[in-house]
């Protein structure tokens, strides 16, 4: 036999050639195998030993495994019978028998497993060979040989060296080159997806052999030649490989939609046999031979004008290729083409008629009702139009049921195989291609919305998915079709990940989103990406999105789209680091789009939880983000600057750390993008743009850098200066000001509070009078910041005036936030100020001081108060102190008044002393009522407390209400929760200021924490009595119970009994100390390290005078103060030798002292005798000066910040400042 010819070939009609070849090579053998009984018998034996099947008892037990093996053998016992002389229906029946047995063992799994101790492999190998021997003989000369080559695809090994060895050295191997079985594998799979081509393309011609023919070559002897490639001196495996590379150089005389088509059924007729759909067999006996039902290729082949094929003069290059094969087929093509051209020449302008009746309908026209037109439409008398009709009808029914077996099969390959035929119907024009279409969906639809099995489901979403990634014009069409939302967010609940990227694809509004209440199943998708992203795999080129990424994109509206109070619920949900672990590995490989959702979703986050912040500094990469700033699109260069100017708003040795991995990262000058976006930018991302270019500038100091900072600097002070619109104030001095300080994790700016630490503030009782501030952070520890300050502010300040002037203006500003931010911004500049020259100093003093001495006066928040003291106190400095005389005498008083507070205030005070005549040093009396809050029916206000700047009150009904005081002193309730069932009689704040303890007459201490912006009650501590009185220190809360009885718990909460034989009525705890006031006038302390008592104030012990019990404590300076029916003050340091007090505020007749408090100029008393007012006295010279009316009974006293608060047994709080 001839060798045959060269396969390279750049178009499809030598590509036809080859594969042609291949065809007539693969029947030629299994011809000779079967026309050689010697051959035929040799194959069976070898068969029967390596499967080890004994021949004399071919009895199987009636078991799985020994079935596949059974139907093989006797599937090869049928084949060799259908050869015996007998009926032409005979044989057939045998045939199909057979084919029906050997499909059972060729449908076991090949991979690593085994039956009967038979390699899974080797049966499916021999039940494809088989096959193939079956479909030779019916006449099928392209299943022949798809079904041969499945065999190889499945166990190279046998079909090279036990079944057929010289036909897989011709087609397989070049001469001197060997070849693994995986490049076997690979030249196999090359050949049926050509021979599966060929299929399609040469739609019209008859593939199968005449009964007669077949018969006549089975007779004959073997007509096979070994040397079937040596003439020409290349394999078919090398001529394919030159073959393939010179098609890639020619793509695009290839019909893409149509190769696409061919993988299709390759996989599909072939692979799988019980996805034969295209090959339904239906025997009909009176014309004794094989009907077949209209395959989907000869249906979108119909009536479209294709290539014309000359079956006869193909037939000739057969014969002058192959030589001695007498009777080829070809030759039946081409016969049997022509026997049946004349029964359909008069269907032709039926045809015709359908073909335009279809296009008019085109896109117009659904499925079921093109398929009541098509039943009903006369095209034609006789049997041929009947049979056209019914051939359709036959192929939509296949269809339908191909789509429920893909459905069914959980490997994804046959999935793919659905997107592709949908692909190429929508590439074609015609009524046909639009119902095949509305099948595939229709099955898909019904699938989802019906089915109960969860793989079917899957898979259904699966192949739904891909068709709309690769086709979005679908959507449309199932939109249309009622693809119900609830049956994918029911899906992706059960965990069908697929639904995820459908629910995104369909673009469903927030409000539907949120409604489905998807974000659980959205985070459980997300969360498993870091430990299975690989399980889902098709990500074909453009990447199509995946399950995790598709969340990604539904969770980004989920907490960006709704209210505050929404989004924040959805925030919640996400705020975990398993989560935020799997966010952030969906978009490494994924697209930009993913990415910028990526970004969103991680801003918010930031946003959000402290947690989170952290975690993604820990964990984020941000040059990827940087790069964005160079993108053409300026959503992304919004999102980037976003997302920068957000990660930097942590704690400054951390945010160091991001800038230097910025400037390391070094592919682009950042400084000059960003100075462009500062440039051509408006609103608050030129600001991003202006913070972040400003602080990258101050890792480096060249001579050029300075045009970065000034730019920078001069956009800021813009914003703040002369912008109409107030959040853009509002951002641009929030920049200013922390911009050379901290934040916290949580992203709050701590710089203020870093300030006044520095300056001095470290009394618990003043901490608590700020707000939003917990002074146990880390990020004040922080020791990157003082460095920092230093280098940004005198970069600020090369500026020159114009700074000055700029935050001058801030300053005067009526928006609160905006002069408090700037004020901080001036404090952080007044650090370096003070370390510079005189003349530095007076120009920021002839600028700022005169607006910065406004903010030192009571009735302001202490925040603001100890920040200007700040600025005066470093402006001041050296010879710049002179500028102090200039100062009135209300900021004189105002910095006495603040001389307990700071050491900073207390050197002004000081200076201002010696600088003016003592006679000069006066203090005003007036006090002016300026709060006034009331809650009806809550009873009278029986305890009172500062916490993080927030005023805390108890009521007598159980319940706790928490206000708001601002600058302006005004008030708004914030919280009011009852959790008490009794009146609630004292407060106390822990050490660490964190938390908050209120004491109850229902015999319990609730511990109180602001938890994200809500006040909860975190511990609920029950004792034996009712509470009076408690102080908390360390560990350690100390408790008067209502019978006067003194109670220490340790923090397992075991109550100890101390000062057991006094009974106690007061206590103070200060300086590592418990000052206890007793009902028989002594004073006793506890020291807390070594839990000493102490006796320092003896009780009076003449029974001619009443003993007086000691109502209150006080600590103040230093000092302790005491009241019983009178007051005395004591010098703490005297108390370890005697008690002596050094002041004493006399006694009036029948009256004792309840309440008393204690300030830089006053003492407040509220005696027995006028219990709806409080008494105003002089420190220092112990003198009655006024008195408040409360209007009804005062049944609590606080004071702080130098205002005095009471509560009164009317429900209402009143507040007072000295003016």
């Amino acid at each position: 036999m001839a060798s045959p010819p060269n396969l390279i070939s750049c178009n499809e009609s030598s590509d036809l050639e080859s594969i042609q070849e291949i065809v007539v090579s693969i029947n030629d053998y299994i011809l000779s195998v079967v026309s050689n009984p010697e051959v035929w018998f040799s194959l069976k034996q070898q068969c029967i030993s390596m499967l080890s099947i004994e021949e004399e008892n071919t009895l199987f037990e009636f078991s799985s495994e020994h079935s596949a093996l059974s139907n093989l053998y006797w599937g090869i016992e049928s084949i060799e019978a259908s050869l015996q002389p007998e009926s032409s229906e005979e044989k057939m029946s045998r045939l199909r028998n057979s084919e029906r047995m050997l499909q059972m063992p060729a449908l076991l799994d090949e991979q690593g497993t085994t039956t009967s101790g038979v390699p899974n492999s080797t049966l499916v190998a021999f039940s494809y060979f088989y096959l193939s021997i079956v479909s030779c003989i019916q006449g099928d000369s392209l299943q022949t040989t798809l079904h041969f080559l499945q065999s190889v695809l499945v166990s190279p090994d046998v079909l090279r060296n036990e079944i057929a060895p010289e036909l897989c050295e011709c087609l397989f191997f070049t001469p001197g080159v060997s070849k693994s079985d995986e490049e076997i594998r690979e030249i196999a799979r090359k050949y049926k997806y050509r021979a599966t081509y060929y299929q399609v393309i040469s739609y019209g011609k008859n593939h199968q052999r005449s009964s007669e023919c077949t018969e006549k070559q089975l007779q004959r002897p073997n007509k096979y030649r070994p040397d079937i490639s040596t003439a020409n001196g290349h394999s078919f495996a090398e001529k394919l490989e030159l073959s393939e590379t010179c098609e890639y150089q020619n793509l695009q005389g290839v019909d893409m939609q149509e190769d696409e088509l061919n993988d299709i059924f390759n996989k599909l007729k072939a692979s799988r046999p019980c996805l034969d759909w295209n090959l339904h067999e239906d025997y009909n006996p009176e014309l004794g031979k094989n009907t077949r039902v209209m395959s989907l290729n000869d249906f979108l082949n119909d009536s479209q004008p294709t290539k014309s094929y000359n079956e006869e003069t193909l037939a000739k290059r057969s014969h002058s290729l192959i030589g001695h094969f007498n009777r080829s087929i070809f030759d039946i093509q081409a016969q049997q083409a022509y026997k049946t051209r004349n029964a359909h020449i008069e269907d032709v302008s039926s045809l015709r008629k359908l073909e335009l009746e279809e296009d008019s309908a085109y896109g117009s026209i659904t499925f079921e009702g093109m398929r009541r037109n098509l039943q009903t439409i006369r095209l034609g008398d006789g049997v041929q139009t009947h049979s056209r009709r019914a051939r359709r009808m036959s192929l939509w029914e296949n269809l339908q049921s191909f789509i429920k077996e893909v459905l069914g099969n959980d490997d994804e390959k046959y999935l793919s195989e659905v997107t592709m035929i949908y692909q190429m119907l929508n590439g074609k024009q015609g009524v046909k291609y639009s119902m095949l279409k509305d099948v595939i969906l229709d099955q898909l639809l019904m699938a989802i919305s019906s089915s109960e099995e969860k793989n079917v489901i899957k898979a259904s979403m699966t192949a739904l998915t891909k068709i709309i990634s690769v086709n979005r014009t679908a959507i449309e069409e199932v939109k249309r079709k009622g693809l119900n939302l609830s049956h994918l967010a029911n899906a992706l609940k059960q965990n069908v990940q697929e639904a995820a990227i459908l629910i995104y694809l369909i673009k469903p509004s927030p409000t539907e989103i949120k409604r489905l209440e998807l974000l659980p199943a959205l985070v459980d998708v997300v969360a498993s990406t870091s430990s299975s992203s690989c399980s889902y795999t098709f990500r074909p080129s453009p990447p199509l999105l995946t399950p995790p990424a598709a969340s990604l994109m539904i969770i980004e509206v989920l907490v960006t789209a709704f209210d505050h109070a929404t989004n924040t619920m959805h925030l919640a949900e996400i705020s975990s680091p398993n989560v935020l672990g799997g966010l952030l590995d969906v978009a490494k490989s994924g697209n930009s789009g993913e990415f910028i959702s990526l970004a969103r979703v991680l801003v918010k986050c930031m946003e959000f939880d402290g947690v989170n912040r952290k975690y993604i500094y820990q964990h984020t990469q941000v040059a990827p983000f940087a790069h964005l700033l160079q993108s053409n699109d300026r959503e992304e260069i919004f999102i980037a600057l976003q997302f920068l100017h957000e990660v930097l708003k942590i704690p400054r040795s951390s945010a160091i750390k991001i800038l230097q991995q910025i400037k390391k990262d070094g592919s682009f000058d950042i400084q000059d993008t960003l100075l462009q976006c500062i440039k051509q930018l408006q609103g608050d991302h030129r600001l991003f743009a202006a913070d972040i270019l400003l602080q990258l500038n101050v890792l480096e100091s060249p001579p050029e850098s300075k045009k970065f900072r000034n730019e920078a600097t001069r956009a800021l002070l813009e914003a703040a200066t002369y912008s109409e619109c107030s959040n853009m104030q509002i951002l641009s001095t929030l920049i200013l000001s922390n911009i050379g300080g901290t934040y916290s994790w949580k992203g709050e700016p701590y710089t203020a509070a870093w300030l006044m630490k520095r300056g001095g503030l470290s009394s618990m009782s003043h901490m608590n009078m700020i707000r939003n501030i917990n002074w146990s952070d880390e990020c004040l520890q922080d020791t990157g910041i003082d460095g920092w300050c230093c280098k940004i502010a005198r970069r600020i300040i090369e500026t020159g005036k114009a700074t000055f002037c700029g935050l001058q203006e801030g300053l005067k500003s009526k928006n609160k936030n905006v002069a408090k931010a700037c004020l901080i911004a001036i404090a952080l500049l007044s650090i370096e100020i003070s370390k510079g020259p005189n003349s530095l100093k007076y120009s920021a003093c002839e600028v700022l001081l005169e607006e910065i001495a406004q903010f030192l006066h009571p009735g302001l928040e202490l925040e603001v108060r100890l920040l200007a003291c700040i600025c005066i106190y470093n402006f001041s400095s050296g010879k710049g102190i002179h500028k102090l005389i200039n100062f009135s005498e209300g900021v004189r008083e105002s910095l006495r008044r603040l001389s307990s507070v700071t050491w900073m205030a207390d050197e002004l005070h000081k200076a201002t002393y010696y600088l003016f005549s003592k006679s000069d040093q006066r203090i005003s009396c007036v006090h002016t009522q300026t709060i006034e809050m009331h809650q009806s029916g809550s009873g009278a206000v029986t305890a009172l407390i500062y916490h993080k700047g927030l005023l805390f009150s108890g009521y007598s009904d159980g319940s706790v209400k928490v206000w708001n005081v601002d600058e302006k002193l005004s008030s708004t309730l914030l919280w009011n929760i009852k959790d008490h069932k009794s009146a609630v009689t004292c407060f106390s704040v822990c050490e660490t200021g964190e938390s908050v303890l209120s004491g109850s007459a229902d015999k319990t201490i609730r511990i109180w924490q602001i938890v994200k912006g809500k006040l909860e009650c975190v511990e609920v501590i029950k004792t034996k009595e009712s509470i009076r009185k408690l102080e908390a220190f360390g560990n350690m809360i100390f408790v008067i119970t209502k019978g006067h009885k003194m109670k220490m718990l340790d923090s397992s909460r075991t109550s100890q009994s101390i000062f057991k034989g006094k009974s106690v009525k007061s206590m103070v705890a200060a300086q590592g100390k418990v000052y206890i006031g007793c009902i028989d006038s002594s004073i006793q302390e506890l020291i807390l390290a070594n839990k000493r008592e102490k006796e320092i104030r003896a009780p009076t012990r003449s029974w001619r005078i009443q003993n007086k019990p000691i109502s209150s404590v006080v600590v103040y300076k230093d000092m302790l103060y005491s009241s019983s029916t009178h007051v005395e003050m004591s010098n703490i340091k005297d108390l370890r030798r005697s008690y002596e007090p050094q002041m004493s505020i006399s006694a009036e007749k029948g009256s004792n002292i309840v309440a008393m408090g204690v300030v830089e100029d006053f003492i407040y008393l509220n005696r027995s005798s006028s219990t709806s007012t409080i008494q105003i006295w002089l420190r220092r010279t112990q003198q009655k000066v006024g008195r408040l009316s409360a209007g009804s009974k005062i049944t609590s006293l606080l004071t702080g910040n130098d205002i005095v608060f009471c509560g009164t047994e009317a429900g209402v709080i009143k507040g007072w400042v000295p003016l």
